[in-house]
């Protein structure tokens, strides 16, 4: 039984991805083509909103930095289009600008800490090479959540490799190397409101 021919997707430009309406699903594009996310759990959504949650208070706080959630696009390249969408960014308030919010478009120059909550369906081939794209453009840190394991695990970015800092467990306390007087409880990121 022959299997059904695959859609070929046009290849995004720049000028189309700028151009094109609002797309309301998550997707990361690669060489131009866009490559869409399953839908994420409740759980997934819950833990990336108790990021968000913290970010925006460390925000607030300081007030030398600006929290954005999903989705966000991240600039990789613009020929061939890639763009990544982390599930939280923090990006200094110096390297944000005086970039309009109002205005779409792909976050560029990159925010200085991502953050990857973990999927199920998601391979580590696909995991890597996303980390590999954040390192190329400058970000300096991405911490990865695994739900299974209740870990954080926080990267140090080079453009042309990353390291394990730190994993830490439920009962510990996350703090950023990019921003080091940002500090989570991983429990705190784990709450699930009953």
């Amino acid at each position: 039984m022959a299997l059904p021919a695959k859609k070929i997707e046009k290849e995004l430009t720049y000028e189309d991805y700028m151009s094109e309406g609002e797309v309301n699903r998550r997707y990361d594009i690669i060489d131009g083509i866009r490559e869409y996310m399953t839908a994420p759990t409740d759980w997934h959504q819950d833990i990336a909103g108790n990021i968000y949650q913290a970010f925006r208070e460390y925000q607030r706080r300081s007030k030398t930095a600006k929290t954005i959630m999903a989705p966000c696009d991240v600039m990789i390249t613009r020929k061939p289009l890639r763009t990544r969408q982390p599930d939280d960014l923090l990006i200094s308030k110096e390297r944000y600008g005086d970039r309009d919010p109002s205005v779409a478009g792909p976050l560029s120059p990159a925010p200085e800490l991502v953050v990857e909550v973990l999927s199920p369906s998601e391979r580590r081939s696909a995991r890597l090479a996303k980390i590999a794209d954040y390192g190329r453009v400058g970000v300096q840190e991405c911490w990865v959540v695994s739900q299974q394991a209740e870990t954080v695990e926080v990267l140090r970015l080079t453009q042309i490799a990353h390291e394990t800092v730190e994993i830490y467990g439920l009962d510990q306390t996350v703090t950023s190397i990019s921003f080091p007087d940002l500090t989570i409880k991983v429990a705190d990121i784990f709450a699930l409101d009953e």
